[in-house]
């Protein structure tokens, strides 16, 4: 093991306490079948961990090593009954079939405390549905709420049997609220089961990601049947089910319609939604008081048309619209103005997502610029990356935020494709250091443009501006002190200042310190020292004032 993971092992193996959430990604894994049965075993014994996430993304080398060191850690770690959260993230080879899903029985059976099962991506096929669904009908476990079986590829070689006798074994889990299953074949039968736990009375179910699961006209009149009788049920994912037609999508509709529809989040990103489809989803969420988020990215077959009639939702009062998902749908300049034009006078939109929409020229990007010099804009996230944000753009949103308080990310791409006059214009916008007044007044709510600056040519003033808005608190007096009392500084404004008052602002300064650094060295130092080292002549207002 590295250093740091041989300390990590080494507070496992001694129950400390403190230690309640584990996290194990490539490179900072145990280095042999030893290491990861000692760590195994050690959090088999511990009481104290809550979360364990191993993330095996980019893991390197002989898959049957690989195997073997799973194997004997999930056979350590079987024996613990105090983890409220286990996740195995990213795995290349069959749980199932390499026998690891079946040493982790024991602890899938007998831990009571477990919260959230994730096998996010991790296969586990169709066998391994049928012995987890067995698994947890054996002894029911009141404390699980979630389970993450995305990307498992469950239910491929037998037309979603397998999935359907895991999702029965869940009939007498209604205490679960999250329940992801997407890129599975979940089949017409495994839609019925599920449609049966939405309308259990006792149902607790508010998350539901079918993503990807080869979902067809007839399995979704099925959920949506069922949906009609549930009032739990918040948040929907169907996005890719590109079988699903205008006649499937009709029901839905429907339902969005409806007065009992609870609803507030659903997702229908890369399906075949057409301009017609995009009409009739328009007129249903016009009389839609519930829904809160609706992503449509990646539905290009919208049209300009289409896209300038979802922009109208956000005019209509009543409608509750706070998220906003249009990405890589080749918006162009007319639907860049359009949502502009919606949102001069809306109030409640908070995130609005356009990316990846290389349509958008300048001229739409100055439009949507307009939206933040409407004083009742939400709006706290717009993502404009993998788009042609230029140096007009960017002044054209620079002048905009001026007065705005509520924008606190404005992602631009990785990294913002600006030059230095783009940056100029945002080092304005959050730090104007034409006089001490214009600086109070910048924009000190704004954290981050979706990129670390930390080391882009051009973007070090605003790299150091959003760190100074991170703190929040006492930001404006470091922009002030950073500004106007280190270095050189016009002392007009202290020449023509009242006496009285100069007193007040020198209690002021005196109280604030500023870090200088020379190398590697930190010094802390009293901002006064630089107040009075770049003007020694007010030592002899002072002593007028001390007469």
């Amino acid at each position: 093991m590295n250093a740091n993971t041989e300390s990590i092992a080494f507070r496992v193996n001694r129950n400390d306490p403190n230690l309640k959430e584990l996290i194990l990604e490539y490179p900072y894994f145990p280095r042999n079948a030893d290491e990861w049965e000692v760590l195994g075993r050690s959090i088999g014994r511990n009481t104290h961990l809550e979360n364990i996430e191993i993330d095996f993304i980019s893991w390197v080398g002989d898959e049957n090593e690989h195997v073997a060191f799973v194997r004997s850690f999930c056979h350590g770690l079987s024996q613990n009954r105090y983890l409220q959260r286990f996740a195995l993230r990213f795995c290349d080879f069959d749980l199932f079939e390499n026998g690891i899903l079946q040493q982790l029985v024991p602890f899938l059976e007998h831990n009571q405390h477990l919260r959230v099962l994730d096998f996010y991506f991790s296969p586990i096929e169709s066998g391994g549905a049928r012995l987890l669904g067995s698994t947890l009908t054996r002894r029911i476990n009141k404390s699980l709420e979630k389970i993450v079986l995305s990307g498992t590829e469950m239910g491929l070689d037998d037309e979603g049997e397998s999935v359907n006798a895991l999702l029965t074994s869940l009939k007498k889990y209604t205490h679960l609220k999250t329940l992801e299953l997407e890129t599975n074949e979940i089949g017409q039968v495994g839609c019925n089961t599920i449609s049966t736990l939405l309308t259990s009375t006792s149902s607790k179910l508010q998350k539901l990601d079918l993503r990807d699961s080869a979902i067809d006209n007839y399995k979704l009149a099925s959920l949506t049947s069922s949906l009609a009788k549930n009032t739990v049920l918040q948040e929907l994912d169907l996005g890719n089910n590109f079988s699903v037609t205008a006649t499937g999508w009709a029901p839905l509709l429907s339902l969005l319609r409806s007065p009992s529809c609870n609803l507030k989040n659903i997702s229908l990103n890369e399906n075949n939604i057409d301009y017609d489809m995009t009409v009739a989803l328009v007129a249903s969420l016009a009389d839609n008081h519930t829904l809160t988020k609706l992503s449509l990215c990646g539905n290009p077959s919208i049209t300009t048309p289409g896209f300038v009639a979802i922009s109208t939702l956000l005019q209509i009062q009543g409608t509750h619209l706070e998220h906003l998902d249009l990405g890589e749908n080749d918006l162009d300049d007319d639907v860049a103005v359009a949502l502009s034009n919606s949102l001069a006078n809306n109030c409640t939109l908070k995130t609005l997502i356009l990316n990846d929409n290389p349509s958008i020229t300048t001229t739409g990007f100055v439009a949507l610029s307009a939206i933040f010099q409407n004083p009742d804009t939400q709006l706290t996230f717009l993502d404009l990356t993998e788009n042609n944000i230029n140096d007009d753009s960017a002044i054209a949103f620079a002048t905009s935020l001026i007065n705005n308080d509520k924008l606190n990310t404005l992602s631009l791409g990785t990294p913002p494709p600006l030059t230095s006059t783009g940056w100029a214009a945002f080092s304005r916008l959050l730090c104007n250091a034409s006089s001490i007044n214009n600086t109070y007044l910048s924009n000190h709510t704004l954290l981050s443009f979706g990129y670390s600056l930390r080391h882009l040519p051009g973007a070090d003033k605003v790299h150091l501006c959003l760190e100074l808005n991170k703190r929040n608190e006492g930001c404006r007096s470091h922009k002030i002190i950073l500004t106007h009392f280190i270095g050189r500084f016009s002392m007009e404004p202290f020449a023509k200042m009242k006496v009285g008052l100069l007193v007040h602002v020198l209690a002021w300064i005196s109280k604030l310190r500023v870090e200088c650094r020379n190398g590697s060295c930190c010094i802390s130092q009293s901002a006064l020292f630089h107040f009075f080292r770049s003007e020694p002549s007010l030592f002899g207002q002072l002593g007028k004032i001390n007469a």
